[in-house]
């Protein structure tokens, strides 16, 4: 097969990061040049997400400028936008091919079904367009849970995909529609990666899915998984990507307690006024938001815990938004993923009455990205001098510097190494020296002295 070049767009969570590498790793297999998304390419894929109008503004925007690019290159849309509106992305061009986010797993197939029919002659969008005309008599045995790479060339910490779907029914969130209800990988198979990654010399593994807390197989709930794969792996660390407030209880404690369980957490939070998570249809309050992240810090010396914010949520009140940013002054937390509210078609909150003005929603985000700065100063300060593991993440050929991930989720370059075999996927032990002024880290470190 003509060496074909692919780039690979992701937007949204954790979990299409994951089936995008899974995607690219296929490629790989049979001799494909992966490129930057903003290079030429012959084929560009581009894995949506529908939470935001802003997200789903940023894929058409992506998709229009690589046909822009080169007009023979064929892009591939996928993913939850492509779930719920495909048509709107099929129009914008004639070389967009649109497969939806329930037949997302078919792209494994993709790139073996090129270099064993196409190999190079003709055009490829015809023979895109053969193999997905292929495919519509066989979905019916795709495997939600087929996305495991061999090898990880876009994240050099592996991630492993356990739950998918969601029950929930928030009245701003239409994800549970493009996703469908809560599935979950069998415990036994989720212990057969994980070893198989530990047998790789990964050092972590993030347990990724679009709600952990409603993990369910084999007799396990989310903490007994967790617990399980500790007990029966070596070494190997994991890391969990997000987990409801509300879920937080002693069992999820205790595993949390673990050493070999990172000390960092991203709450979906929302907001900080039960008000408010009231008409979100959040089956919380503040008061469970609070006992929570005590809780953590209580099995836990100092980790790092982030939140999800929404703005502008109709009917927020100024009264409300101070309740908010009280309670998250409160709580500190390390850091705020804080965005404005977005209505979703379909869903209870698009229809919501008042408005929030988009200024003033603009406004409060403002707010709390200035509150969530204050509390990665404040945490960084806290660490200064303190030793940790990181996760190399990457390595300059011929130079010292090595950049990776901390156990509490801090970016940082390590400076000094004598270690000059260190690679990407590998823990190293480092000092954390003081806060960086490069823009892709921000801490500095030294290696730990070792006797």
């Amino acid at each position: 097969m003509t060496r074909l070049r692919v780039a690979f767009q992701t937007l949204g969570c954790k979990l299409n990061q994951l089936e995008t590498e899974s995607v690219a790793d296929t490629f790989l297999d049979v001799g494909a040049e992966l490129v930057p998304s903003h290079a030429p390419a012959d084929l560009y894929v581009v894995n949506t997400c529908t939470v935001t109008s802003k997200a789903e503004q940023k894929a058409r925007h992506d998709i229009r400028a690589a046909l822009a690019r080169d007009p023979h290159a064929i892009v591939v849309a996928t993913g939850c936008y492509a779930q719920m509106e495909p048509a709107a992305l099929a129009a914008l061009g004639e070389r967009v091919v649109v497969i939806s986010g329930d037949l997302k797993a078919s792209l494994l197939s993709l790139a073996r079904w090129l270099s064993d029919n196409w190999q190079g002659h003709g055009d490829l969008f015809h023979a895109v367009l053969e193999w997905q005309a292929a495919l519509r008599g066989d979905v019916s045995s795709l495997d939600r849970f087929a996305f495991h790479p061999e090898h990880f060339a876009m994240h050099s910490r592996p991630a492993l995909k356990i739950q998918e779907g969601c029950n929930n029914r928030c009245s701003f969130c239409r994800v549970c529609f493009a996703r469908g209800p809560s599935v979950s990988l069998p415990a036994r198979e989720a212990l057969a990666r994980v070893r198989r990654l530990e047998e790789a010399g990964k050092a972590e593994v993030v347990l990724t899915g679009i709600n952990l807390a409603q993990y369910r197989s084999d007799g396990f709930d989310f903490p007994g998984l967790l617990s399980f794969l500790t007990k029966e792996t070596a070494s190997i660390k994991f890391r969990i990507s997000s987990f409801e407030p509300e879920r937080i209880d002693d069992a999820f404690l205790a595993a949390f307690a673990n050493p070999r369980v990172r000390p960092h957490l991203h709450l979906s939070v929302q907001s900080g006024c039960t008000d408010t998570l009231r008409r979100m249809a959040r089956p919380y309050g503040a008061e469970e938001v609070r006992r929570a992240v005590q809780a953590l810090r209580a099995v836990r010396d100092d980790p790092f815990l982030a939140a999800d914010i929404i703005a502008g949520f109709p009917g927020e009140t100024d009264a409300e938004f101070e309740t908010t940013i009280d309670l998250l002054s409160e709580l500190e937390f390390a850091w705020i993923h804080a965005f404005p509210f977005s209505p979703r078609p379909g869903t209870r909150a698009a229809t919501m009455l008042p408005h929030v003005p988009e200024r003033v929603a603009g406004t409060r985000v403002e707010r709390l990205l200035a509150l969530a700065a204050c509390g990665k100063a404040a945490y960084i300060g806290r660490w200064l001098g303190r030793e940790v593991e990181m996760v190399v993440e990457r390595a300059s050929s011929g130079t010292p510097r090595v950049i990776g991930t901390t156990e509490n989720y801090l970016k940082a370059e390590l400076i000094g190494n004598r270690n000059g075999d260190l690679l990407p996927g590998r823990a190293v032990n480092i000092v954390l020296q003081g806060a960086s002024k490069s823009g892709d880290v921000e801490m500095t470190a030294r290696p730990a002295d070792r006797a």
